[in-house]
């Protein structure tokens, strides 16, 4: 296992609907799957990573429902390791309801559940084989406790970012920042990054720690900063089928990428 990732477990139920509808009013859905589909930030990058032939785990909290035990069937018939995967008997999996408009924009309900109800002295698996960790959106008390066990193991961080004040209050943001190595994020993340922190710009999360920040911008390419400088990498022109998940798709090229040596810039 070379890639550790955190995260909330989600089964999605992934609804286009006609439009963002304004409080009061109604939308249309235009279509209904026959069942929802395994997500979450953390497993998505794993799933992605066994795909691209790189070994990947997840370290998060299902609950001992149907839904969980499906859970953990899909990740390991992927390959996933899922030795850092705990599960609540008592409890329902997270599952998250997103209504996505045609012109791509969505909004997304989520049920924590088991993910928010663990309690408990995290203890984490295989941390000596580890080349990266990878913190995604999780409660904010597990995620605290998977970067002090990383660090304290001597594992690199990687953090994607999403502006989610429960899973980053303000202290947390601080820690995980001043603890990652490599921050990814959008755009509209870095604004609330930056706006959290009090800085002028994305330059001042670098440190002797974090060694680099890439700030995606869609269509419009990748921007990678480091104590060299900053990059443009421009954007490929592909056939966009679906954008729900992009940002876990480019985490985890970005991972192998590093796996495999190549430069980011």
């Amino acid at each position: 296992m070379k890639v550790l990732a955190s995260g909330y477990p989600s089964l999605d139920h992934i609804l286009p609907v006609s439009h963002s509808p304004a409080v009061g009013s109604t939308a249309l859905i235009l279509s209904a799957p026959d069942a929802p589909t395994f997500g979450g930030c953390g497993a998505n990058v794993a799933v992605a990573l066994q795909r691209l032939g790189e070994s990947a785990g997840v370290a998060m909290v299902i609950g001992g429902d149907p839904a969980g035990h499906e859970y953990r069937h899909y990740l390991v018939e992927r390959g996933v390791d899922v030795r850092n995967l705990i599960a609540l008997e008592d409890e329902k999996t997270s599952f998250s309801y997103l209504f996505r408009t045609p012109d791509g924009e969505y909004q997304n309900f989520f049920y924590p559940g088991a993910a928010d109800a663990w309690r408990g002295t995290l203890s984490l698996s295989g941390l000596t084989e580890l080349t990266w960790a990878l913190v995604t959106v999780a409660p904010f008390a597990y995620n605290q406790q998977f970067v002090r066990l990383a660090r304290g193991g001597g594992v690199p961080l990687i953090w994607q970012l999403k502006p989610d004040i429960y899973a980053y209050p303000h202290d947390g943001m601080v820690e995980f920042a001043s603890a990652s190595r490599i921050i990814l994020m959008n755009g509209i993340e870095a604004d609330f990054l930056c706006t959290a922190l009090g800085i002028d710009g994305v330059r001042g999360l670098l440190s002797e720690t974090t060694h680099m920040v890439v700030v995606t911008r869609g269509a419009q390419g990748v921007c990678v900063h480091t104590r060299h400088g900053e990059e443009d990498i421009p954007g490929l022109l592909v056939e966009v089928v679906d954008s729900v998940g992009a940002g876990d798709g480019f985490t985890a090229g970005f991972i192998a990428g590093l796996l495999n040596g190549r430069d980011p810039g």
